[in-house]
């Protein structure tokens, strides 16, 4: 197709001018249709620079997210090598359910929006435009008692893509909340298919939402005072397509490292050194019950260790957390 070549040759040339006569002659089509995929893209808001005589230049800062502007960044040798970007979905989770189930280990869908995204416990996770929603689905052997761990392993993943995206190094709020100022940046939800018969794990996915260029002012005014984006926090916030990139790179790295002999080990060290919570004072909250407590870390099974206000030390596998305190207390 005319427009995608175009889209490569721009994308290859990001912040560079190069002349409509330079790129009909890289992809072996006429001008006048180089112009007309110039224009169809201009008109799906990509940012293109158009000077007489002196071609087109795709600015160094377009967010414009497609396969093309992505799949140059991604490093990975498994995670994204099929990978599918989409404009909207209810929910990339379910969408992998529905649509994709039968892809192979390591396949990612991206969304630019959702409209009925999902949280833990139930909850509604809310997905504007401006953010990035990933799913990746992984076909794995391990037993169903490690799954925990894909969910403490894409937490890192995420601490680590924006470290290296903005030098900026944010803190997890047990168990998959990515926080920066205090506030929530990103959360992930894991979820498995199990085989009833055997009890094995048939896929895993892991869903990531991350606020990158969110407007959190139009928000829900509930989730206002507790959210921020990245574009809260840079003045100018890098593009979507690099964040993901970095994401998954970073995924992947930290899967193969969980899947070699002491990789949980390895896991569990970095999640808790970006732990937010240790030492503080939180209150503990689920269906059944709630409680003020000290946090004290997490076992080797990625679960918080907590005491109570009676002393007694408690191990929560799943629940909510609220920090009561950002003083330490030992």
């Amino acid at each position: 197709m005319v427009r995608e070549k175009v889209l490569d040759e721009l994308e290859k040339n990001r912040g560079k001018q190069i002349s409509g006569e330079q790129i009909a002659k890289d992809i072996g089509v006429s001008r006048a249709a180089v112009w007309k995929a110039i224009n169809s893209l201009k008109k799906n808001g990509m940012n293109i620079k158009s000077t007489t005589g002196g071609g087109y230049c795709l600015n160094e800062d377009d967010d414009t997210l497609n396969f093309k502007s992505l799949k140059p960044l991604c490093k990975c040798k498994y995670i994204g090598n099929d990978l599918i970007i989409i404009p909207e979905t209810t929910s990339t989770n379910e969408s992998i359910k529905q649509n994709y189930s039968n892809k192979n280990d390591g396949f990612v869908l991206i969304a630019e929006k959702q409209t009925n995204g999902k949280g833990r416990m139930g909850r509604n996770f809310n997905s504007p435009e401006g953010g990035a929603y990933i799913s990746i689905l992984l076909k794995p052997s391990f037993k169903i008692n490690d799954l925990s761990f894909l969910t403490l392993l894409a937490a890192v993943s995420v601490c680590d893509a924006i470290n290296k995206c903005i030098n900026i190094e944010p803190k997890i709020k047990w168990v998959n909340d990515i926080m920066i100022n205090n506030k929530k940046i990103c959360g992930i939800l894991t979820e498995a298919s199990i085989e009833g018969e055997t009890g094995d794990i048939k896929n895993i996915i892991v869903g990531i939402g991350i606020n990158i260029r969110t407007n959190i002012s139009k928000m829900p005014k509930d989730i206002r005072d507790i959210a921020t984006s990245l574009s809260d926090i840079c003045v100018n916030p890098p593009r979507r397509a690099i964040v993901i990139a970095e994401i998954l790179n970073s995924f992947e790295n930290y899967y193969d490292i969980f899947l070699k002999e002491n990789g949980k080990d390895k896991i569990l060290e970095i999640y808790s050194q970006n732990l937010c919570c240790i030492n503080k004072k939180i209150h503990v909250y689920n269906s059944f019950e709630n409680y003020d407590a000290i946090c004290k870390g997490v076992n080797k099974s990625g679960n918080l260790i907590v005491i109570n206000s009676e002393g007694k030390t408690k191990i929560l596998k799943s629940g909510e957390i609220r920090i009561l305190t950002d003083s330490l207390i030992k």
